[in-house]
């Protein structure tokens, strides 16, 4: 069983959130259908406390061995061609624990690419790695910070394109893995400050409010 499986969430744990090591991940997939999708591609990019560490970055794509849908490749931009060559999914599952090791997981609407991940792992396998959803956090920040006029709207509109425009984030829309990893883990970083603002100051508190499920 590979390590990772094994690792047990402390919901008490009091590690400070700028002490903590988090691996910030995206995917690529061959659809949304939960059903029937396959993985593409997997970024990640590591992070210490609110520290991006830019040169402690994972790449890799997949080769899920079936065909990719043409609707997805308007999207992600990889063709069937281009994932002949890929990795073997269980390959890039072992090299991303390797590079993830018991590292808190970040991703936005992480409950996708965790769900996408287990099923790519095989029947019976979980994952064991703490996991924090962007998307669920801002709307905790959110609920929970001053009232303004546009509160629904901002509420309704977490996409990683919008959230990452209301910290004030250049960015462009590419559907790339690894640029939306590392923009995943710039908008993480701001995150983690206005969390501390507002009192949530361990992965204990951070995983009350932004645990992925």
């Amino acid at each position: 069983m590979l390590p990772w499986l094994r690792f047990r969430a402390h919901p008490e744990d009091k590690t400070p959130l700028d002490a903590a090591r988090y691996v910030v991940l995206d995917t690529e997939l061959t659809s949304l259908d939960r059903r029937s999708n396959r993985l593409l591609s997997v970024g990640a990019i590591a992070m210490e406390g609110a520290k991006i560490r830019i040169e402690k970055q994972f790449y890799r794509v997949v080769n899920p061995g079936v065909a990719v849908p043409a609707k997805g490749v308007l999207i992600h931009g990889l063709r069937s061609s281009d994932v002949e060559n890929g990795t073997p999914p269980a390959q890039v599952l072992e090299d991303l624990q390797a590079f993830a090791g018991q590292a808190v997981l970040v991703g936005h609407f992480a409950a996708i690419d965790l769900s996408v991940l287990k099923k790519e792992m095989g029947a019976g396998a979980t994952l064991r790695n703490r996991a924090v959803c962007t998307a669920q956090v801002q709307r905790w920040i959110l609920r929970h910070g001053p009232y303004s006029e546009g509160l629904v709207h901002q509420i309704e509109n977490l996409d990683l394109i919008s959230l990452a425009r209301s910290y004030r984030i250049e960015c462009e829309e590419t559907h790339h893995a690894l640029y939306d990893a590392f923009l995943t883990a710039r908008i993480w970083q701001k995150m983690i400050l206005a969390l501390q603002a507002m009192k949530i100051r361990i992965l204990g508190e951070l995983l009350r409010i932004g645990k992925a499920r």
